[in-house]
């Protein structure tokens, strides 16, 4: 690398270091590692150079060399944002969707309740327990044990109620997923009537799916100031305007740090071809 090249090479290391720094300052969220890009808009200026083109003039290859990287990176935010928009919530709830159909069992303990020192706590037999569907139909029954016991097997992931009457006892119904509650110990205390425990656990899967939908349509939308950046640089008339654009395409985040890598390296290379923009020229005397 010659004399002039290296110039070239620091200058636009200094650009991006500057540019960094203000976005450093300006948003905690913007995270953008550009060791890779800067060896990449060094070698465009440079060849720019070569090819005879300076940095004044209509268009240099420098703005041209911009606005691809700026088109770039915004190409990729919004081909993650329109991917991440039409992907399947089936995809993003896959993992609960395949437990559908695993075997889940469910466990129980029926004791009476303790009346004093001498009464209550028994585990009794025989007392007859509902398995039913979220509706409230039979699917099926068991008797508890000599202990008290009693379990339901090779259950869905679906909303399922446990029912326990018998004679004298208030009815107790217990709503859950298999899977979520696997053991249950129910008390029988004397009484009419029906007691009701709802045992699911709250879910933020439906929220998680929500905010990603919203950061998508973000992404989009700034993916498309990318655009607006690219089409400023092209007509030249505001440099302010194309940088400010251009700093918040970076929040499209297409392939994670790549996107915002070859926006940032669009705004360096604008940085080097500031004095081209209509705003940022000095009036002839």
């Amino acid at each position: 690398m010659d004399e002039d090249e290296e110039i070239i090479s620091v200058r636009v290391v200094d650009e991006f270091d500057d540019l960094e720094a203000e976005l450093d300052g300006n948003s905690d969220e913007v995270i953008v590692d550009s060791s890779d890009i800067r060896e990449e808009a060094s070698e465009i200026a440079i060849r720019a150079i070569h090819d005879g083109l300076e940095f004044g003039g209509s268009l240099s290859s420098v703005r041209r060399s911009a606005i691809v990287l700026i088109i770039a990176g915004s190409l990729l935010g919004l081909w993650f944002g329109v991917l991440s928009i039409a992907a399947d919530p089936s995809d993003i709830l896959g993992e609960n969707n395949q437990d559908m159909n695993a075997d889940q069992t469910i466990s129980g303990l029926i004791v009476t309740e303790i009346l004093d020192d001498e009464n209550g706590g028994d585990t009794p037999q025989g007392i007859e327990v509902h398995l039913l569907d979220s509706f409230g139909d039979f699917i099926d029954r068991q008797f508890t044990d000599q202990d008290g016991r009693f379990q339901f097997s090779n259950l869905t992931t679906e909303v399922r109620i446990i029912e326990v009457r018998s004679e004298g006892n208030i009815t107790e119904r217990r709503i859950l997923i298999p899977g979520e509650v696997s053991q249950l110990t129910i008390t029988l205390r004397s009484g009419d009537g029906t007691n009701e425990d709802d045992l699911r656990l709250a879910s933020n899967l439906q929220d998680s799916v929500t905010v990603a939908t919203i950061t998508a349509f973000f992404t989009v939308f700034s993916s498309a100031l990318g655009f607006g950046a690219a089409m400023e640089t092209l007509r030249g008339n505001s440099y302010r305007r194309a940088q400010w654009l251009s700093g918040l395409a970076l929040f499209s985040r297409g392939g994670v740090f790549i996107g915002p890598g070859l926006i940032l390296g669009g705004m360096a290379l604008n940085r080097l071809a500031k004095q081209q923009f209509s705003d940022q020229m000095e009036p002839e005397e």
